[in-house]
């Protein structure tokens, strides 16, 4: 018998991961409101989504940045967008009337924000299959491993050069693979970002210290791997006088972490954050 729950708990916890990682359907709002973008920048092509919210307003626009999960990889410029968590921050800067760009840019297939295959916590080497289940140690092959976010600064910067955009409210938000990319920008563009929030991702580096430039609210679910680093992590950052917020997701998994990460209250003390 303990065989058997044993299984089943294993079976339960790898549908968990896969289920996260997997892309869902995209509403129509979604697709309607977020226009189809591209952008070459140093060679470097860039996929994304655009959609500019109160465009009548006159004032300078803030810029809003998600990093969706390893489910929404590829090179369709879509499939990204059918993580509930865009839908919810978009439902959420519409209700409250914040002008705003909110960009979505698409990580390809082959690569991942922070450069290391999802899956695992060990360092990438020899992979499994890109076509086996992400879950476990399992790794992906991936063609490059650099964080694929190094591309997303110079596409940033050349976006807020041509748009009447405030360096004083710049938002980046991730979930899964997404929140380890928020993680590697922080580290790597220390001050570059208003305020971040990292949903469910692990910061797999050891160095701090950049962290205490920029405000960050972090949210794990209590039932996920990753609860306890980043509730120390976060513990760290405080104790040496960062603004930083840990928000525990009582019994949550992984997917229903990443799914429910970006409530009201969790983004209306985000947004809370100006320079």
């Amino acid at each position: 018998m303990k065989r058997i729950a044993l299984f089943v708990f294993l079976l339960s916890s790898c549908l968990n991961v896969i289920y996260a990682q997997r892309s869902h359907s995209v509403p129509k709002e979604i697709i309607d409101a977020f226009a189809a973008q591209t952008d070459t920048v140093s060679g470097q092509l860039i996929q994304y989504r655009e959609t500019l919210i109160r465009p009548e307003a006159s004032d300078s626009a803030a810029l809003v940045i998600f990093l969706h999960s390893a489910g929404g990889r590829g090179s369709d410029n879509l499939s990204h967008l059918g993580m509930p968590a865009v839908k919810d921050i978009y439902d959420y800067l519409r209700g409250h009337n914040i002008h705003c760009y909110f960009l979505a840019p698409q990580c390809p297939k082959t690569a991942s924000w922070n450069g290391t295959a999802p899956g695992g916590d060990r360092p990438r080497g020899n992979g499994s299959s890109p076509h086996r289940p992400l879950f476990g140690d399992r790794k992906e092959k991936l063609d490059d491993s650099t964080p694929y976010v190094r591309h997303l600064i110079p596409f940033l910067e050349k976006f807020i050069a041509e748009h009447p955009i405030s360096k004083s409210k710049i938002y980046i938000l991730g979930a899964s693979m997404g929140a380890a990319g928020v993680w590697e920008l922080l580290a790597e563009n220390p001050g570059f970002f208003t305020a971040a929030m990292p949903a469910s991702g692990a910061y797999r580096g050891k160095d701090l210290s950049p962290f205490k430039h920029t405000p960050i609210v972090c949210t794990t679910g209590t039932n996920e791997n990753s609860y306890d680093k980043n509730k120390r992590v976060i513990d760290k950052l405080r104790n040496a006088g960062a603004d930083a917020t840990f928000i525990p997701l009582e019994g949550m998994r992984h997917a229903d972490a990443c799914n429910n990460a970006f409530t009201e209250r969790n983004l209306d003390l985000l947004f809370s954050k100006h320079r």
